[in-house]
């Protein structure tokens, strides 16, 4: 059987742990609302139609040419 001491440790660890992981759902919480927003913003600009088209059109490329250096 374990001893108290250590069973108390290893609680302490534990509520450690949960606090950190708690820490961090709320920052990927913080950088989701961040994203979000900056979506939005980026969407209004002007240019966001050309720069989204040109964006995808490099991605396009990139996965053609690696088809060919696999193939």
């Amino acid at each position: 059987l374990m001893k108290e001491s250590k069973l108390i440790e290893l609680k302490n660890k534990v509520d450690s742990f949960t606090r950190v992981m708690q820490e961090v759902i709320n920052k990927i919480a913080l950088l989701e609302n961040l994203l979000i927003n900056l979506t939005t913003v980026i969407k209004r600009l002007k240019e966001y139609e050309e720069i989204a088209n040109q964006l995808k059109k490099e991605s396009d490329d990139r996965q053609k040419d690696n088809r060919k250096a696999e193939g």
